[in-house]
């Protein structure tokens, strides 16, 4: 998607364009203005799998950024709306987020809010529809959560590709399957299998200050704590972070693992997304940027 120059209210000095990886280094500076964990690696892992753009100075300086992705052809997240202190109250995330939705016609969009930047997203039609809640921290405890019998926890491997897509779509309602293909080749993940197909699925991968446990998916709570309590077993006594919706209940037992509740956030969307009833539930995000 291309979106040329667009000049924000009458600061002709103020112009977006399209972000490429040359830009990273600027937008990593920015996201770590904020005290926000994100590294180099994690920015580009975004970019490459979306679009962004960058709000600039004539003489290049970048300002704010945000990216976007399409989760098929009707659903897409947005995420890493920054503007650098130094030129908020210009309009700028305002100008940035209205031009990612003239780029999506027809889209329900999502996004995760601080409390910071909730009042402008409300004004630009989000609504509120959950809570995400961040737990953190050197994993202290990681029980063996026993499966049912037929059940196993196993890697993820290539040929799980598509039935980790279909599983997915069920669990988020998005066709994310360039996201799982990723995912696949370059993180670490695995699923709890049967004979019947699988029933629930994990990653975890490197992230800001250690390690970032998501998405997970599954069936029931059970299997979904021991997809975690898989990682956090694993990378015992290092950091670890997972971003988890209030509505996976998951919270008391993270703490108990020794990942603390350490901030929420809102999810918004400007439609409600449409899950299938009896559908998997998911219970912890790839990260708060692309949900």
């Amino acid at each position: 998607m291309t979106s040329g120059n667009v000049s924000l209210r009458e600061q002709t000095a103020i112009n977006l364009r399209d972000m490429t990886a040359d830009d990273l280094g600027a937008a990593s500076g920015l996201s770590k203005a904020l005290g926000w964990p994100h590294r180099l690696e994690d920015w580009e892992f975004m970019l490459r799998l979306g679009h962004g753009l960058v709000a600039t100075l004539d003489n290049g300086e970048v300002i704010g950024t945000i990216l976007w992705w399409s989760f098929g052809a009707r659903y897409a997240t947005v995420g890493l709306i920054i503007v650098s202190s130094s030129w908020q109250g210009h309009g700028i995330g305002t100008t940035m987020l209205t031009t990612v939705r003239r780029l999506l016609p027809g889209y329900t969009i999502c996004l995760n809010a601080t409390p910071a930047g909730q009042p402008l997203y409300e004004k630009l039609g989000f609504v509120p529809t959950g809570i995400v809640e961040q737990h953190q921290g050197n994993g202290v405890s990681s029980p063996i959560i026993a499966l049912d019998a037929g059940q196993r926890m196993r890697p993820i491997v290539q040929y799980d590709l598509q039935d980790l897509v279909t599983f997915d779509n069920a669990a988020t309602g998005m066709d994310r399957s360039a996201l799982v293909e990723e995912l696949v080749q370059n993180a670490k993940g695995v699923v709890i299998d049967t004979e019947n197909g699988i029933l629930g699925y994990s990653f975890c991968r490197r992230f800001g200050w250690g390690w970032l446990i998501g998405p997970v998916a599954a069936k029931t709570e059970e299997q979904a704590k021991a997809l975690i309590s898989h990682w956090i077993g694993t990378h015992g006594g290092e950091f670890i972070r997972i971003d988890t919706p209030t509505s996976a209940n998951l919270s008391v037992w993270l703490d108990e693992m020794g990942l603390i509740r350490v901030d929420v956030v809102n999810t918004m969307s400007t439609d409600p997304v449409l899950i299938a009833e009896n559908a998997p539930q998911y219970f912890a995000l790839t990260s708060q940027a692309l949900g």
